[in-house]
């Protein structure tokens, strides 16, 4: 029974961070007005067959996509989503271009079949073909469309902000009931209009102001894990159990401080979602709950930094030359450094080292490996060609963090360069 339930628990906890269902998380009270607003927009598109706009702006993090999920949710509930409205989500960093995007428009609409063979001379072609095949016989059993378009200003930057145009006209000029509501974490995204988009545009501008908050993060972080009461047939015992772990799990000092860096990383969501996603999997009859060691390396498996990763596989004589490098750096308040520089600092640390010691040459040739590996780079505006390249001055690109995390982790590491590394970071 226990390994049935643990099977549930997992199915219910996968289908909500693979298909985005996080209706359990709530609005913010300080959101609630703004909710109301869009609700009311969304809903005289659908029942009155208003045409609408809005801009959602607010910092990654914020809510916006939550916000606009509660907003849809609700409006199901109120309107039949199979005969009286149809969703349209565009997203700025898949629908590229407007040719890719119009695709996206057709397949979402169920099209697809109507469209083949059909060459259209223009976007506003093809777009009014699509309205014109969800028309009825007349405009008040005409089905709604509204349009969410996530990172909205990247669609600002399409050649003759084709999509846009053709958007809002058709809301201006009320050819069909449609919506759209637009997100955005650009301040100025109606700076980036051209005036044609513009003097369509309804200047409905709705700004999520708030700061992200640690503590909603860790409260989210509870309620994307938390299962329901009765969920698909489960016992209320094991409901009982599993949200105890799991609210034993959030205090946890180790999965709140992996949490912490996380949300100091990215606060959204569905970075969140994805972790999760990793950590869920796990579960088993041999393993019925999460543990703090499921989360740690999860977070670390989804957030490990590709330069930590690639210092790990340096040779000891480059992560020497690294630390001088970075030694110098903190002495001289972040000044570039050359070869000769760092080689010197080499030599003064392995003055009375065991270590072996390895001549110029091939010192240079590590070094020339680090600017290779784009682990350090060339000052800008010196031209290298003019310059002896033991003296050509480098910046380093790397964070005192990244070495030190490379360092914890470097197999067999000497204790001299352990040493030197507390000495320079």
């Amino acid at each position: 029974m226990a390994s049935n339930c643990t099977d549930i628990c997992r199915s219910i906890l996968l289908e909500r961070m693979v298909f985005n269902n996080h209706s359990n998380i709530t609005v913010p009270d300080e959101f609630l007005e703004h909710k109301n607003y869009v609700f009311n927009l969304l809903k005289s598109t659908v029942q009155n067959g208003e045409n609408n706009s809005a801009l959602l702006i607010g910092p990654g993090g914020s809510g916006k996509t939550l916000l606009i999920n509660s907003v849809l949710t609700d409006l199901e509930a109120v309107c039949d989503l199979e005969k009286d409205y149809v969703v349209i989500k565009l997203h700025g960093f898949f629908q590229t271009d407007d040719r890719i995007a119009i695709q996206e428009i057709t397949r979402q609409l169920f099209l697809e079949e109507e469209t083949a063979g059909r060459a259209f001379g223009s976007f506003s072609e093809n777009l009014n073909f699509l309205l014109d095949s969800l028309k009825m016989a007349d405009r008040k059993k005409a089905k709604s469309i509204i349009f969410i378009i996530d990172e909205f200003d990247q669609f600002c930057q399409h050649k003759n902000q084709t999509l846009l145009y053709n958007l809002f006209d058709v809301c201006q000029s009320a050819q069909a009931p449609m919506a759209v509501i637009g997100l955005t974490r650009r301040m100025d995204a109606i700076s980036l209009f051209e005036k044609r988009v513009r003097s369509r545009f309804s200047h409905r501008q709705i700004y999520l102001l708030v700061k992200p908050d640690f503590t909603r993060y860790t409260e989210a972080f509870a309620h994307l894990l938390r299962l329901l009461n009765a969920s698909r047939g489960l016992k209320a015992v094991y409901v009982r159990s599993w949200n105890k772990s799991i609210e034993d799990l959030a205090q946890d000092p180790l999965v709140e401080g992996s949490l912490k860096k996380l949300f100091n990383l990215n606060p959204k969501l569905r970075l969140l979602q994805n972790i999760l996603l990793v950590a869920v999997c796990r579960l088993g009859q041999s393993h019925p709950f999460l543990s703090s060691k499921d989360i740690v390396s999860a977070i670390e498996s989804q957030t490990t930094d590709c330069k930590t990763l690639q210092l790990q596989g340096l040779s000891v004589l480059e992560l020497q030359l690294l630390l001088c490098m970075k030694y110098l750096d903190k002495i001289y308040f972040g000044e570039p450094c050359n070869y000769e520089m760092a080689f010197f600092e080499y030599t003064k640390q392995m003055k009375n080292s065991s270590m072996q010691k390895f001549d110029r040459q091939i010192a240079m040739k590590a070094m020339e490996h680090l600017e290779t590996l784009e682990l350090i780079r060339p000052v800008e505006g010196i031209s290298s060609s003019k310059v002896q390249k033991e003296f050509v001055v480098y910046n380093i690109l790397i964070t005192s963090e990244q070495l030190t995390a490379a360092l914890s982790k470097y197999p067999n590491l000497p204790t001299e360069v352990k040493q030197l590394a507390d000495t320079c970071l």
